[in-house]
């Protein structure tokens, strides 16, 4: 019987991917055709050239502090080439793929934390629809893979609760992932290791074992950066000073927003594409980006619902005692916290929506909190738990896809010069 429910959630997870995957690659191979990908900084602060050259193009000379593993991918995008795709259009295919893949992870932690099959998948279309998991899946960037690799890490997480496992390799793997596509989302996975290692020891062996996690983790890149760029990961440790320098160089400067906005792009506008604003990043270029509470009234119902939703699914999973849920909500907790701290630091001229992958996963599996006890209920609690997260879904997949359309028709020709400074590579 248990197989049985396995193989059906499998079909299920599956179905969800691909209809995900169709509407990812729709929207992406539409911006595709236009000029945004050849260019940095036009909308969100995205750099699409630079992964592009990842996956279609020239590979750099050098290790990229940032994102060491972006390279791994390139053989997905070396098998769309194949089947006749543009470069660029071979690049979107892949972030639809892991975008796709993203919702059906999504759906398996949801069914280890014991959501109801139909609650699980409601929060799926819920999260699939949402305006960063749509935005990371048709643009080419770092993004979709953060998206991916932060959701693989708490599924593993969450498998390991649910059926006591231990999944070393399986940790480590994830745990390089996360790290190689986004070096600071580390935390995710050593946050995890940490809340893993307590349950069953004191908190100086959990310390001390995260320690050595983390050790062997960032060991087992140094082994993949080995095989995949051994002159450039040489050139990196036999000049100590120089990479010191270059990845001190690499920190952000200049004015940083503060914490307000930074809650309501990663609560808010990480979840409802609010109308585009226009930000000047140059004499002669205007970027665009998510930055004001800029909603029809019907779009503000819409937010509000999704933020009361939240709220009180994040009470509910706290006063909640059943397992294996409620092993994940501090940790999340955690995370959250860390990354907020981290940005109201690291940021980059006001554009905060270019990090809300590093937490909406986070924010997300917090919301729906109330769900392993709705799913515990009658009938008609269920239904109407369900036909709430339905419409949130809904109301999401019309703002956002709305949102996803306009920006391609921006983007058809360049409204800039092509030598401006803030848009080449």
């Amino acid at each position: 019987m248990a197989t049985r429910s396995y193989k059906q959630d499998a079909g299920l997870a599956l179905v969800l991917a691909v209809a995900f995957f169709y509407l990812y690659a729709h929207l992406g191979l539409r911006l595709a055709q236009g000029i945004y990908f050849d260019y940095l900084n036009l909308a969100f602060d995205f750099d699409p050239p630079y992964f592009i050259q990842y996956l279609v193009g020239q590979l750099p000379d050098a290790v990229n502090y940032k994102h060491p593993l972006s390279m791994i991918f390139r053989p997905l995008a070396s098998l769309f080439l194949l089947l006749g795709f543009a470069p660029k259009a071979a690049a979107v295919l892949v972030m639809a793929l892991f975008g796709s893949l993203t919702a059906a992870l999504v759906y398996g932690f949801c069914r280890l934390a014991r959501f109801g099959r139909p609650e699980a998948t409601a929060a799926t279309l819920f999260f699939g629809a949402s305006s960063t998991s749509l935005f990371t899946a048709t643009i080419v960037e770092s993004y979709g893979w953060a998206n991916f690799s932060i959701v693989l890490v708490w599924f593993i997480f969450m498998w390991g609760a649910r059926t006591s496992a231990v999944n070393t390799p399986a940790r480590i793997a994830a745990a390089v992932l996360v790290a190689g596509v986004t070096l600071t989302n580390v935390m995710h996975a050593l946050v995890a290791e940490f809340f893993r290692v307590w349950r069953s020891t004191n908190l100086r062996q959990a310390m001390l074992r995260t320690m050595l996690f983390g050790l062997y983790t960032g060991l087992a890149l140094l082994v993949v950066l080995a095989v995949l760029q051994p002159q450039e990961l040489w050139n990196v440790v036999a000049r100590p000073v120089q990479t010191v320098k270059e990845v001190y160089w690499l920190r952000t400067k200049g004015d940083t927003s503060g914490l307000g906005d930074l809650l309501l792009t990663f609560f808010g506008y990480s979840f409802f594409s609010p109308a585009f604003a226009k930000v000047p990043i140059a004499p002669d270029v205007v970027m665009v980006d998510f930055r004001t509470f800029s909603y029809t009234r019907l779009e503000q119902v819409a937010v509000w619902g999704w933020w009361g939703f939240a709220l009180a699914g994040l009470v509910t999973g706290l006063i909640n005692k059943a397992a294996p849920y409620r092993l994940v909500v501090v940790p999340l907790l955690m995370v959250l916290a860390l990354n907020v701290l981290l940005h109201l630091d690291y940021q980059f001229r006001g554009s905060l929506y270019i990090y809300a992958a590093h937490l909406h996963f986070g924010v997300f599996a917090l919301a729906m909190g109330a769900a392993p006890w709705v799913s515990a209920q009658g009938s008609r609690l269920r239904l109407g738990y369900v036909g709430v997260l339905l419409a949130l879904a809904g109301a999401a997949m019309v703002v956002n896809v709305q949102r996803a359309a306009a920006l391609a028709p921006l983007f058809d020709t360049l409204a800039y010069p092509a030598d401006a400074a803030a848009i080449r590579p």
